[in-house]
This record gives C-alpha cells, sequence and structure tokens, in this order.
C-alpha cells in the first residue's frame, strides 16, 4: 500500500466515521422532535429543552454533512465549464479551488476558535449545558474542510 493509499484509507475511515455521527445526532433529533410533538398535543405539557436539544443536534448535524459534502466534492460547481478545459488546465483549476477551500477552511477554524474563547464558560439557556459544546462545531467544521481541502490538493481529491 502506498503512502497515498493509506492517506486515503484514513480519510475514507473519518468520513465514515463522520458520517455515524450524523446519523446518529438525525436520529436522535427526530426522537426528540416526536416526543415533544406527543408531549405537546397529546399532554399539553410541552418540553423545556426539547427545541434547544434539537437545535444542538440540528447544528452538529449541517456541519458533518457540509464537511462530507465538500470532501465528495458534492458542493456547488461550474463542471460544464471546467469539463471543457483542456486537461492541464482542468487540473490547475481544481487545485485552485482546493487552495482557496483550504485558505476559508483555516479562516473558519481560527475564527471559531476565537469566538469559542469568547463564549466559553457560558451555558445555554433552557438545559444549562455547556455551550462550547455547540460553539465547537465552528472551528471543528474549519478543519475538516482545511483536512479534506488539503486531500484534495495532494491526492486529488476523493475518488469518485
Amino acid at each position: 500500500m502506498t503512502i497515498a493509499q493509506s492517506i486515503r484509507s484514513g480519510f475514507d475511515k473519518l468520513e465514515r466515521l463522520l458520517v455515524l455521527l450524523g446519523v446518529a445526532c438525525t436520529l436522535i433529533m427526530l426522537v426528540v422532535l416526536s416526543l415533544q410533538i406527543v408531549m405537546r398535543y397529546l399532554f399539553s405539557t410541552p418540553l423545556s429543552w426539547s427545541e434547544e436539544v434539537a437545535m444542538l443536534l440540528f447544528s452538529w448535524v449541517v456541519v458533518i454533512g457540509c464537511a462530507v459534502t465538500l470532501r465528495a466534492q458534492g458542493h456547488a460547481s461550474m463542471e460544464l465549464l471546467v469539463n471543457a478545459m483542456p486537461g492541464p488546465l482542468k487540473w490547475a483549476l481544481q487545485r485552485f479551488i482546493f487552495c482557496v477551500m483550504l485558505v476559508v477552511g483555516l479562516y473558519i477554524a481560527s475564527a471559531g476558535v476565537d469566538y469559542l474563547m469568547m463564549t466559553r464558560g457560558d451555558r445555554s439557556a433552557a438545559i444549562r449545558y455547556p455551550i462550547e459544546i455547540l460553539q465547537v462545531s465552528a472551528p471543528l467544521f474549519g478543519a475538516l474542510v482545511a483536512l479534506f481541502s488539503l486531500e484534495g490538493l495532494l491526492l486529488g481529491g476523493k475518488q469518485k
């Protein structure tokens, strides 16, 4: 196994872990929201915490889903234009896009860490969980975007 194959295998394992985590968050979110509906409409006793938990889980699902989609190169792009380019120009444009995504990912990670530090010690309104559980999603998203962009830059992106 080559170094590139080993690196790609590691990224594949990370992606599978992220997908499993995203599915788990989605299922828990659906259970919590269903419980809220049952409690509100059948028992006239709405839950005070369900919307906050659902928002937290939804935030993580979005972060995970966006990172996995970027790795799969499923983001919006002008493929008609890119595919019409000659080979070397297409290769250069794809590498340029990965470079831009890498810079954006690093910026989001850095700004996310700054925001995380500003809100450190705060608690959520309803259930009082440490707000860092929510706020760490921004730097993690930036780091994932940067990592997956670096993979694309060095190895040409995830093989479709």
